[in-house]
């Protein structure tokens, strides 16, 4: 009895220290998780804000009196002052109109050196980009040296002239308490009349005049690996299309529509949703919501009595009396594709009308309560995908 009793204690035992030593090994595990976790914020941050050794130093001091520009940055959450100075900086006031700028206007130029102080620091240090580019020329009116705000990093562009209205792109970012140069797999040429333009976290775009054609150019900005990567390319005659090239221009929240969109059998059934092609926003979202989170729109008019909200890449159509969304229209450059591509995936349209004032077409496929009408010029090109909740046409 007494061994039996024994032996009922021991795996009464056991069970409490084999519960025990679950515990632990849990608990060990999560330490094991929390420690990886810290040793992973730990290696994240294992640099010093701005790496001093070896570094030319100056007062931040002096600095703010001296340098040409300075910017505010940030890599991540840790954020910057950066100056551009040059040691025997020359300016001239232009006496008369040229490539270099108006006449009255301040122009630079000098050896010019980047420093780099943690913000609200009285020290800043000299970093090694665009040391090997000799003397550099500046005119403060024109846009030459700006940044663009991305997801967790700052671009400091700062750009040289290059041929008539042109400028080539020194693009550079902070990581690991210095400043280097953005990898770029081809040179970063844009309009020298604009800032480059940012059109989201993601990507930003250049533009530029290429004897008789227009070329934008969208790159992807890997945060990552600091890199560039050419996204998207197109060239266009300058003289049929020379509005898109002034509106770049003159719109700072304008870009030129890039191809992301990749067409495929399922935009019938997302439609049926009231779900367009391209967009976060179903169809009924009211017009407010939508101005609120993108505030960067081209125009917002009314056309034939319907009301509008115009960007780039996308127009939303509403209803004046209760602001909700009704159509949504997408230009064909976002997916450069043909009527006979779409009739491919999704089969005949139930109808096809004229144009009005073109040589196009409209190929109309039914949704439920829904239409999308394929908007085709004389060659086929696709022009414009529009959804609606009737079957109802606009022209843009």
């Amino acid at each position: 009895m007494k061994n039996f009793i024994y032996i009922i204690s021991m795996v009464m035992l056991s069970s409490v220290i084999a519960g025990c030593s679950s515990e632990t090994n849990a608990s060990l595990n999560t330490e094991d998780v929390t420690f990886k976790k810290e040793d992973k914020v730990e290696s994240e941050n294992k640099f010093p804000a701005v790496k001093t050794e070896g570094k030319e130093k100056k007062d931040t001091a002096w600095l703010n009196n001296k340098s040409l520009y300075q910017f505010e940055a940030a890599d991540g959450k840790l954020k910057y002052t950066v100056y551009l100075y040059a040691e025997h900086e020359r300016d001239t006031i232009l006496e008369t109109d040229s490539q270099k700028g108006k006449k009255g206007d301040s122009y630079y130029r000098g050896n010019y050196s980047v420093y780099l102080a943690e913000k609200e620091s009285d020290v800043a240090f000299k970093q090694d980009v665009l040391s090997e580019n000799g003397e550099m020329v500046f005119n403060p009116s024109k846009e030459q040296a700006y940044t663009l705000k991305m997801r967790n990093k700052t671009i400091i562009s700062v750009f040289q002239p290059k041929g008539k209205d042109e400028a080539k792109g020194h693009l550079l970012a902070i990581k690991d308490g210095e400043i280097i140069e953005i990898h770029s797999e081809k040179e970063v040429i844009t309009s020298s009349l604009a800032k480059i333009k940012r059109v989201n976290q993601k990507f930003i775009q250049t533009a530029q005049s290429k004897q008789d054609k227009l070329v934008f150019s969208t790159w992807l900005f890997n945060e990552e690996t600091l890199s560039l990567t050419l996204h998207d390319r197109e060239e266009l005659e300058s003289v049929n299309n020379a509005s898109w090239m002034n509106q770049w221009i003159e719109d700072e929240a304008f870009y030129y529509p890039f191809k992301n969109l990749e067409l495929s059998s399922d935009v019938i059934e997302k439609a049926k949703q009231g779900i367009p092609l391209g967009s976060p926003y179903p169809i009924g979202t009211n017009i407010n919501e939508i101005m609120k989170s993108e505030p960067d729109f081209i125009d917002k008019e009314s056309e034939d009595d319907s009301p509008y909200v115009r960007y780039p890449d996308i127009t939303y159509y509403y209803e004046r009396e209760t602001g909700n969304v009704t159509a949504i229209s997408i230009p064909g450059q976002r997916m450069r594709t043909t009527i006979d591509e779409i009739k491919t995936l999704f089969g005949n349209p139930a109808e096809v009308v004229d144009e009005p004032n073109s040589d196009g077409t409209i190929s109309v496929y039914t949704a439920d309560k829904y239409s999308i009408e394929v908007f085709s010029d004389e060659e086929g090109q696709v022009s414009k995908i529009y959804l609606t909740k009737t079957i109802k046409n606009h022209a843009e």
